[in-house]
């Protein structure tokens, strides 16, 4: 409705404009009272056609190529019968394709223009000299001078509207794309923990894998277990339970390389992606590493008398090996590890 609203200023400045034509004789009384009538009919029933929806069941293009066409048309009829302003109604074309401009598809701008072109070069060449600008007296070059600077004032005003709807589109692109991100990363996330969750880190997995069978450097995978976690949620409650896993997740991800990754498996399991560790040593040792962290941790703090370990299942890349049968061997390895005592760490 605001288009309509803006078309419809934009008729009756032109209106008050040829009447100044009028008053000083360059134009038929009836001229402006013409012209007004008939803009304020067309952006009516446009206006009527907003309000009963027809804009949306005839489709956004069409129904502005329809206004355009309105629009053009009535500036075009008005200088072939009015050819001493002629000039200034062809420089109203000009608005008014750039008003429409704003909200059509290209294809249907240039073909619009197209038209409009053609219709004006045949009433310029069937016109001949009576198609000009009224110059004659300062009254009248005064009126033709406000004529283009209401022109120049339009253009102005689309551009502004054009800049504000860009501008509006920018943002609403921003806000879209914080929200895809907000959505990938809670799809990528686990909620309790906020590492990885299983999903994205096989991944992960995956790529590494695809990164060492191109001849990267090999890596590892490690399955950690929280010792008797059943023990932790029947004595403390589900709660603490809760705690122990966040406190974990932050010991775990807070002595980590930035280059590996760790995420939630499931329950009290976590995977561990060590990249870049072509030594199966120096993976056992880091991984070592955080057993005793984990250890050596005052979980007391959390809970009278809490204590909790850990068990690691690690295994190292293998040429021809895929995703299932590593982690089937990490996962065997975390079965002997917990056979074996538990806080432990074995490789398979």
């Amino acid at each position: 409705m605001r288009t309509q609203i803006m078309v419809l200023s934009f008729y009756l400045v032109d209106a008050l404009l040829m009447a100044g034509y009028a008053v000083h004789g360059a134009l038929p009384p009836v001229a402006p009272i013409a012209f007004g009538a008939a803009g304020f009919g067309l952006t009516g029933l446009f206006a009527v056609m907003v309000r009963m929806g027809l804009h949306r069941r005839m489709g956004g293009a069409v129904f502005t190529t329809l206004q355009l066409l309105s629009a053009c048309s009535l500036m075009l009829v008005t200088a072939a019968a009015l050819p001493q302003i002629g000039m200034l109604l062809l420089l109203t074309l000009i608005v008014a394709l750039a008003t429409a401009a704003l909200q059509m598809p290209l294809r249907h701008v240039l073909a619009v223009t197209g038209l409009i072109a053609a219709f004006s070069l045949a009433l310029l060449l069937s016109n001949g000299n009576r198609f000009r600008m009224p110059l004659d007296d300062g009254w009248l070059r005064l009126l033709s001078g406000l004529w283009f600077a209401v022109v120049l004032a339009k253009i102005v005003a689309i551009n502004l509207i054009g800049a504000q709807m860009r501008k509006a589109l920018s943002a609403s692109n921003s806000r879209l794309e914080a929200a895809l991100t907000q959505v990938r990363e809670l799809s990528e996330r686990d909620e309790l923990t906020g590492l990885q969750n299983r999903r994205s880190i096989l991944a992960l997995l995956t790529e590494e894998r695809a990164r060492f069978s191109r001849g990267g450097l090999a890596f590892g995978v490690a399955i950690l277990d929280i010792d008797h976690f059943k023990r932790v949620n029947d004595r403390h409650g589900h709660a603490m339970g809760d705690e122990v896993l966040r406190a974990f997740a932050k010991i775990v991800a807070g002595r980590l390389r930035s280059t590996d990754r760790i995420a939630r498996y499931g329950g009290e399991e976590f995977l561990l992606l060590l990249t870049n560790s072509p030594e199966a040593p120096s993976a056992q040792l880091a991984v070592e590493r955080l057993r005793c962290a984990v250890a050596e941790y005052p979980w007391s703090d959390l809970a009278a008398e809490l204590q909790v370990t850990c068990s690691i299942g690690l295994t190292m890349s293998c040429a021809g090996e895929g995703v299932a049968e590593m982690l089937e061997r990490a996962d065997a390895a975390l079965y002997r590890a917990k056979s074996d005592g538990r806080n432990a760490v074995r490789v398979g």
